[in-house]
């Protein structure tokens, strides 16, 4: 799995991998990142290392869009890198996907992949769907939780489980009716989303005199923007202190990631802030941004005042 896999999800992995018997791989992502290149090239010496010794892969978890930091993950090249190479599954993790990226079960071809519409499809929380291909395998396939239909297939068994609230996913008609108001659809809305954030992004890395964590081609309705050095943001716990900082003072809502800087590295750019867009937001949320990390610097702030 990669390195920057969601905190949950490498918990998860870990519990049922060492309680199986196995081991975890950790693919090391570079970042800032430049290209797809350096990511492809880092899988592949990952796969070389769990494949050592006659060792075997069996499942290699692929994120579609990483949380922290934000990167479009090359996943159709990673797909066909495992399938080349003899991995048994493949499962992408696309939580950030659907309404954000282009997504195509076919053109990915992973075994497995999963997505929230809460996210960027304008539904409540709980809203998912998980694609599985079909395979001799997939009768071996069940719900976590069993209950009345285990058997009777993977969808069924899905389709009823005990007391959950259903309430969430009988919203998704509606919801594809409101985004086909918008021109283009969900299509349009991506496209705009993600011209409008990389332009934003600019504007952000303007004022401050920093560069994105990513090439636009690499984003899709989130990028990295670089804060500037001289907040002295040192650690993850620093980011967080920022965070809450922004938001109890400015009224700013922006996750903040600490990348700790290389040997030999002095001044570099550590901190970096995921900004996104949805059709709701404004160009003053971003000004807004601006001004408030321009009005911290102005005033010499450093997160070390915020530890005291």
């Amino acid at each position: 799995m990669l390195h920057y896999a969601y905190g949950s999800v490498k918990k998860s992995i870990e519990a049922y991998v060492s309680r199986a018997g196995g081991e975890v791989i950790e693919v090391p992502l570079p970042f800032p990142v430049s290209s797809n290149d350096e990511i492809i090239s880092e899988f592949r010496r990952a796969l070389e290392r769990g494949k050592a010794e006659g060792k075997r892969v069996r499942l290699a978890v692929i994120d579609h869009v990483t949380s922290m930091p934000s990167v479009v993950i090359p996943v159709k090249e990673l797909v066909k890198i495992c399938r080349e190479e003899g991995v048994d599954q493949v499962f992408v993790d696309a939580a950030h996907a659907i309404g954000c990226t282009d997504v195509d079960m076919k053109e990915i071809g992973a075994d497995f992949y999963t997505s929230n519409l809460h996210k960027w499809f304008f539904c409540p929380p709980s809203v998912a769907f998980l694609y599985c291909l079909k395979s001799p395998r997939s009768s071996d396939l069940h719900h976590p939780v069993v209950s009345h239909e285990y058997g009777n297939g993977l969808a069924i068994e899905s389709a009823w489980i005990g007391t959950r609230d259903y309430s969430a996913q009988l919203v998704v008609p509606a919801v594809l009716e409101f985004v086909n108001r918008f021109e283009g659809g969900i299509e349009g809305i991506k496209k705009r989303n993600h011209d409008a954030v990389v332009e934003m992004g600019e504007m952000l890395c303007k004022a401050w005199g920093t560069r994105f964590g990513s090439p636009p081609d690499m984003c899709a309705s989130l990028i990295m923007v670089g804060l500037p050095a001289c907040l002295g943001i040192t650690s993850d716990s620093d980011a967080l202190k920022l965070r809450t900082h922004l938001r109890d003072n400015f009224g700013v809502e922006v996750p903040i990631y600490y990348r700790a800087p290389k040997d030999g590295e002095v001044g570099s750019v550590t901190g970096y802030a995921r900004i996104s867009h949805q059709v709701y937001n404004k160009v003053d949320d971003y000004y807004t941004f601006r001004d408030a990390v321009n009005q911290l610097v102005s005033n010499g702030f450093s997160c070390a005042l915020l530890s005291k």
